[in-house]
């Protein structure tokens, strides 16, 4: 075990070569502990500077910790916003919270104009594909209606035509029709004349047979 130096039993009473002294048998102390894995407990009366030394040695690797976060932390946020130099000053949780807090705003703010840019981008496209419908509707709907128009149009002039083409027809219809009686009549007359033709035969042979006589 190492040798503990006189007078140790208050905290911090030893000063110059004791206390380098003091250090060296703590660090072969830490060594020894390390390399073999067994603590060797000192003596009484140096129990109070071990229990201090390993007290202090926490202390300063908690500090040392905080230190190192802190550092790393307000590092981070000099990068995002360098003009923010009064973040180094607060502590590790306030910076951790404002980093945060910062970072979130910020992806919110650009999610939040990405989202805009998109909505308004998605209206403008329908708003544009709309119109541009609207365009090819009107276009198409002017076309069918003039198409109609000349359709109604090529339909009356053949209306026209099959009425004048009746009227022909109807025309000459009625003028066969009067040449039909007028044949009626004269068929009539002949067989009047042909019946007064036989009558009158008849007589021309009973003269002549009478003659003969």
């Amino acid at each position: 075990s190492p040798a503990c130096r006189p007078g140790t039993s208050e905290k911090g009473a030893a000063t110059g070569p004791s206390d380098a002294r003091g250090q060296i048998e703590k660090r072969k102390l830490r060594e020894k502990r390390r390399s073999t894995g067994v603590v060797n407990i000192p003596a009484a009366e140096c129990l109070d500077e071990y229990e201090d030394d390993e007290a202090g040695q926490k202390e300063r690797k908690r500090e040392d910790a905080i230190t190192q976060q802190n550092t790393m932390q307000n590092e981070a946020v000099s990068l995002l916003d360098p003009g923010s130099s009064y973040l180094l000053q607060e502590p590790s949780r306030t910076v951790s919270g404002r980093y945060k807090s910062t970072t979130t705003a910020s992806e919110e703010d650009a999610s939040s104009r990405y989202s805009r840019a998109d909505r308004s981008g998605f209206s403008r496209y329908n708003r544009d594909a709309n119109a541009s419908g609207n365009l090819v509707s009107s276009s198409t709907l002017e076309k069918k209606i003039e198409d109609l128009e000349k359709e109604v149009v090529r339909e009356r002039q053949e209306n026209l035509r099959l009425v004048r083409l009746m009227q022909d027809k109807e025309e000459m219809i009625g003028k066969l029709k009067e040449e039909i009686d007028l044949l009626n009549r004269d068929l009539d007359d002949i067989e009047d004349e042909n019946e007064q033709l036989k009558q009158e035969n008849k007589t021309l042979l009973k003269v002549v047979g009478q003659l003969t006589r």
